[in-house]
């Protein structure tokens, strides 16, 4: 399968099977993704440089903007979803925030739930691997494009706001917090999945720093043949 990029390149995809079996019920998704990340991100550069001969302006094809990590079903959105569907009573007629949302894996359960969703990314090709998966699960899951670190939706206060594996850059520890509390109702909880990323540590400082207070569990997820530990942390207000 072909899927055509804002940036003048194909992504080729694939479909993957996500699976989440429980004792009450079992849940399976199916997702288009990228084939091969590495493959993707050298079309992306021979577009980039092509772009850049034309405009003289030097393009990052790894910076957050251009890179296409969102394209694939990563560990920590899948333990996400395991937590969720543990917890799953809480967040029928709720309404639910995704940052960064990729794929937005959890935001299609939740709405499965019956929780009003609204997913946000800034990359400017999310919204067409959305479609596409949407439909795949038949799932209806509102969109907003929008980067949290550089601009303020005019939106209102949510019940819950998520993330799952969002503290990959070096800015994210202390930009993140400030979206995350942002748009929570004062009785608002915020549930973020994270795979042990190294500025886990200084987000926490900064959710504690904001008179958040945090419970964590573990998640043990099993994806694509691979097993690993996601820890979950949720926040309410103190």
């Amino acid at each position: 399968m072909k899927l055509k990029s804002h940036h003048d390149f194909d992504y080729t995809l694939r479909e993957l099977t996500v699976d989440f079996p429980s004792e009450k019920e079992n849940l399976s998704l199916n997702f288009h993704i990228i084939d091969n990340l590495d493959d993707a991100i050298d079309r992306l550069c021979e577009a980039l440089d092509k772009k850049s001969v034309e405009t003289g302006t030097q393009l990052d094809p790894l910076s957050e903007d251009y890179c296409p990590y969102f394209g694939l079903v990563w560990p920590s959105a899948k333990g996400l979803v395991q937590y969720l569907l543990k917890n799953k009573e809480k967040f029928a007629g709720k309404t639910v925030l995704e940052i960064g949302c990729g794929l937005a894996l959890p935001s299609i359960v939740l709405s499965s739930f019956g929780a009003k969703v609204l997913a946000t990314d800034f990359h400017r090709d999310v919204p067409l691997f959305l479609e596409r998966n949407l439909q795949l699960n038949k799932a209806h899951v509102d969109f907003l494009q929008v980067n949290w670190r550089k601009e303020k939706a005019e939106l209102p206060k949510f019940d819950f706001v998520i993330g799952s594996d969002i503290l990959y850059e070096g800015q994210h520890p202390l930009d993140v917090p400030k979206a995350l509390c942002h748009y929570l109702k004062d009785d608002g909880e915020i549930i973020l999945a994270d795979p042990g990323r190294s500025f886990l540590p200084k987000f926490l400082a900064a959710m504690k720093e904001l008179s958040m207070v945090e419970t964590s569990s573990i998640e043990n997820v099993t994806l694509d043949g691979e097993t690993r530990d996601i820890s979950i942390h949720s926040f309410v207000h103190g």
